[in-house]
C-alpha cells in the first residue's frame, strides 16, 4: 500500500490526496498522473488554494510542540495509549516530509506553478536595482536593492514573506483581512497602513512606521504563541532579531528610513560610524568595500550619499572623512588619511 492511501482522520480531500500522492517516491508519477493532477489543480482558484494549504498545514503540524501534536492526533489530547501517540506523532512527520517534498516533485517534473501562485509567487530585485509591485487585493510593495519577497496569501488572507532584503509596504485598510509580513521567527500584523521593513545581512530586523499602527510579533525559537508582542505607531522604529528585541519602540523621523526610493543614503543629524555607513553602500554595490585601517572604525560621519553612484559616495566620503580611497581589481580599500597637522 501507497503512503497516500493511509492517511490519518479528517484527511480524505482531494487537496490532501494530491499533497502527498506527489511526493510519494513509493509509487512513481506517471505522465498520466500528472496530467489528472494538473487538469484538477487549474480546474479552480479553489483547488489551487486547498492544495497549497494542505502543504502548509502538514508542514506546521510538524513544527507543533508535543502537546500541539497530541491534540492534533486526538481531540482530547490524551486519548489512545502512548503507543499509539508515538505512532501517529511519526506519521505527522512523515507526511510533513511528504508535503515539503511535494513542492521539490513538481519543480522536478517540470511543473511551474508560481505565476498562478500555488507556492506564492516570488518578486526579487538585483544590485542597485528597486522594483514596485502591485498585489491583486491593491496593497503595493516597493522593493529595494538585493531583496526577495513571496507572496503567500490567497483571496481571504492577505501574506507575504520577506526573505531578504528591504521594502516599503503601502496597504490598502480591509479590517476583515489583517496584512502580514512573515520573517523567521517574526510576524509583523497590519489592517492598513505605510511601513518599512529592513532584513539586514546580521539577521537583525528594522522596522519604521510612516503612518498608522503595525503590531510585531516575536515568536523566537518557535511555538504557536509569540514569545513578545509590541506596537510600532507612526515616527517609530523598532529593531530586533531572531533571539528578541535590540529595544524598544522609539521616536524616529521615519523619512529617512525610505529615502532609498530616492536613491540616497540619508544619515542622521548626530551622524553615524563610517562601518555602518559602508555597510549599507555595500549592498549596492558587487565592488567589495574594505577598511585597511582600524582607525577608521571609530570614525563619525554625517550628511547624504548616492545609492545610485557607489563610486561618487565613496569620493564623497574623503570630503568629510579621514579617509582615502582607492580601487583596483573590483575592491574599494579605505586608509586613513592623517590631517595636514599630523603630516607636518
Amino acid at each position: 500500500m501507497s503512503t497516500h492511501d493511509s492517511v490519518p482522520p479528517d484527511m480524505n480531500n482531494r487537496a490532501d490526496y494530491w499533497a502527498r500522492r506527489m511526493a510519494d517516491s513509493s509509487d512513481p508519477v506517471t505522465n498520466a498522473v500528472r496530467g489528472e493532477f494538473c487538469a484538477w489543480l487549474f480546474e479552480s482558484e479553489d483547488n489551487e488554494r486547498n492544495y497549497r494549504r494542505s502543504v502548509m498545514l502538514l508542514q506546521m503540524a510538524a513544527a507543533l510542540p508535543q502537546s500541539g501534536q497530541n491534540a492534533v492526533i486526538s481531540a482530547s489530547g490524551d486519548a489512545g495509549s502512548e503507543s499509539d501517540r508515538v505512532a501517529g506523532r511519526r506519521n505527522i512527520l512523515k507526511l510533513a516530509g511528504l508535503a515539503a517534498s511535494a513542492a521539490l516533485a513538481l519543480v522536478a517534473g517540470g511543473i511551474y506553478f508560481e505565476n498562478r501562485g500555488v507556492f506564492g509567487q516570488t518578486h526579487t530585485t538585483r544590485t542597485g536595482e528597486t522594483r514596485t509591485v502591485k498585489f491583486n487585493e491593491g496593497s503595493v510593495a516597493y522593493l529595494n536593492t538585493r531583496t526577495e519577497l513571496r507572496w503567500l496569501g490567497t483571496n481571504d488572507d492577505r501574506r507575504v514573506e520577506l526573505v531578504s532584503g528591504e521594502a516599503l509596504f503601502d496597504v490598502v485598510h480591509d479590517e476583515s483581512r489583517p496584512f502580514s509580513v512573515v520573517l523567521d521567527g517574526s510576524e509583523i500584523r497590519v489592517l492598513g497602513t505605510r511601513f518599512n521593513v529592513y532584513r539586514k545581512e546580521s539577521g537583525d530586523v528594522l522596522v519604521t512606521v510612516l503612518e498608522g499602527t503595525v503590531e510585531v510579533r516575536g515568536f523566537g525559537q518557535g511555538g504557536a504563541r509569540p514569545e513578545w508582542v509590541r506596537r510600532v505607531r507612526a515616527n517609530e522604529q523598532i529593531e530586533y532579531r531572531s533571539i528578541g528585541l535590540v529595544g524598544e519602540p522609539h521616536q524616529t523621523d521615519a523619512l529617512l528610513a525610505v529615502k532609498w526610493r530616492s536613491g540616497v543614503l540619508q544619515l542622521p543629524e548626530e551622524g553615524a560610524s563610517l562601518p555602518s555607513v559602508l555597510d549599507e553602500l555595500t549592498r549596492y554595490t558587487d565592488q567589495r568595500i574594505l577598511i585597511r585601517d582600524p582607525r577608521l572604525a571609530t570614525v563619525q560621519v554625517s550628511g547624504a550619499f548616492s545609492t545610485r553612484d557607489v563610486r561618487s559616495a565613496l569620493q564623497k566620503l574623503q570630503t568629510v572623512a579621514p579617509i582615502e580611497v582607492r580601487e583596483s581589481d573590483g575592491l574599494y580599500a579605505l586608509d586613513y588619511r592623517a590631517p595636514a597637522t599630523e603630516r607636518n
